[in-house]
């Protein structure tokens, strides 16, 4: 696939930000956070009068330029996305109307369908990363393919979105952009909920993960097999079954630390134990009747927490699933307990960054350490594919992290009762991972996005 840039463009708000709005300051989450970017790629089938809703002018020029203005119109709501980084140590966002790069592109020759067929590594083209500098927090590019469809490559920090803050601003771009006005109203109140330290924390004994080829792959489970799997994952006794996310999760812990242990399993070897990390969002936990406090969908920040479980060696027959969906169950509770956002808890929740970051930072047991860690995050129940700019929902959208090992992450399908799980993982491992038995009893590889 060849991507042909057409134009760049930078987009400032509409409208320039109050004076009294110049500084977005960090929350202690945010604080945690690297700078990383990430990317989400929305995918539209080519737009005609007939599956169109409000946008009756479906030339591209017309798509590119409605995009554009809905965009500006977006950030002065969203206006810390127009800004910048202050310094190298990030301690906050100078929003100072700088605006976002927008970058226009074609693939000639190449359909929505063989684009996705299966959906790889070329998806990294359809994001303007080589047009973001470190300090910008946002970039778009809108990518045609031959037969009319495109795709909307969102490229974000992680120092300002989590997934839900991205999916609000993406949902409120698409309501400006259908109808001219936003359909939420978005709050940066993070901080006050969360006060940062000072100075912030640093976590530099993470590994370096950039040095080794890392693939994704994308595994689809229909809602039918979720159903087998969260009976399998039960239990015998009388307690409710597990979530969808708890069942899969259970079942890929018990496939990673096959992984992790490759041949040595054959040898009759004692399987090393491997850790779990599992984000857990804040978001709707809360304890107090305090508007102030009221930590919701829309309140833009990072707001989830990754609880880390003790080590286990899952048995490879499945028939420790319902003992692993209880541990994961102990490590939401204890989220729960700890009441973060009703007690504005900051001690309680470096304590368990501090933990993460102990896990994440030793050798893991592919590199020779005596421990597996993986790390997890679902993505379920985002409404991103009611992101209907005027031509359409979306028919299929995506996640990429990058060059990091180890980390699943669950998007809804389109109909939204099964789960796509995104595993990146070395090439080695890669190859392990999709052709365990107990992986492909419940999940299939994607070979095309389109085909629901």
């Amino acid at each position: 696939m060849q991507v042909e840039e057409i134009s760049i463009d930078v987009i400032k708000p509409s409208s320039p930000t109050p004076s009294h709005l110049r500084t977005h300051q960090f929350s202690l989450i945010d604080q945690h956070f690297p700078n990383a970017h990430l990317s989400v790629p929305l995918f539209y089938s080519s737009p005609s009068p007939t599956n169109t809703n409000t946008n009756t002018n479906t030339n591209p020029q017309h798509i590119l330029t409605h995009l554009k203005t809905s965009l500006s119109k977006t950030l002065t709501l969203f206006h810390p996305l127009a800004g910048r980084l202050n310094d190298s140590h990030h301690h906050h966002i100078l929003c100072n109307d700088e605006g976002v790069k927008f970058v226009h592109a074609r693939v000639p020759h190449c359909t929505l369908s063989q684009v996705l067929a299966p959906p790889d590594h070329r998806l990294n083209q359809l994001f303007p990363k080589q047009h973001i500098a470190e300090d910008q927090l946002l970039g778009i590019q809108l990518t045609f393919f031959d037969c009319g469809g495109f795709a909307i490559g969102v490229y974000f920090s992680h120092k300002i979105f989590d997934a839900r803050s991205l999916c609000t601003f993406v949902l409120s771009w698409a309501s400006i952009a259908k109808t001219g006005e936003s359909a939420v109203r978005p709050r940066f109140d993070s901080a006050s909920i969360f006060p940062p330290i000072h100075p912030p924390p640093t976590y530099s004994d993470l590994p370096d993960f950039t040095a080794q080829r890392v693939l994704f792959k994308v595994f689809r489970f229909e809602g039918s097999k979720i159903e087998l799997l969260k009976a399998k994952a039960k239990g015998s006794g009388d307690e409710t079954p597990p979530s969808r996310v708890m069942a899969v999760t259970a079942l890929l812990w018990t496939v990673f630390a096959a992984v992790m242990d490759g041949e040595k399993q054959n040898e009759g070897a004692i399987p090393r134990p491997c850790q779990l990390a599992m984000a857990v969002s804040l978001r709707g936990r809360m304890r107090t009747d305090s508007e102030a406090l009221n930590f919701n969908e829309n309140t833009i920040g990072n707001g989830a927490v990754i609880p880390v479980s003790p080590p286990m060696a899952p048995p490879r027959d499945l028939t420790g699933l319902p003992d692993l969906v209880k541990v994961l169950n102990d490590m939401v509770r204890r989220v729960d307990e700890s009441d973060l956002v009703g007690r504005r808890d900051g001690a309680e929740i470096l304590k368990l960054m501090d933990c993460y970051a102990e896990a994440a930072g030793k050798p893991s047991a592919s590199d020779g350490g005596d421990c597996g860690f993986y790390e997890v995050a679902s993505w379920l129940r985002l409404p991103f594919y009611e992101a209907d700019f005027g031509w359409g929902k979306p028919v299929w959208f995506g996640y990429l992290l990058g060059e990091i090992k180890n980390v699943i992450s669950y998007l809804d399908t389109k109909c939204g009762e099964g789960v796509e799980a995104w595993v990146w993982m070395t090439e080695k491992d890669m190859a392990r991972f999709q052709s365990m038995p107990e992986l492909l009893q419940f999940a299939t590889p994607v070979l095309n996005a389109l085909d629901h």
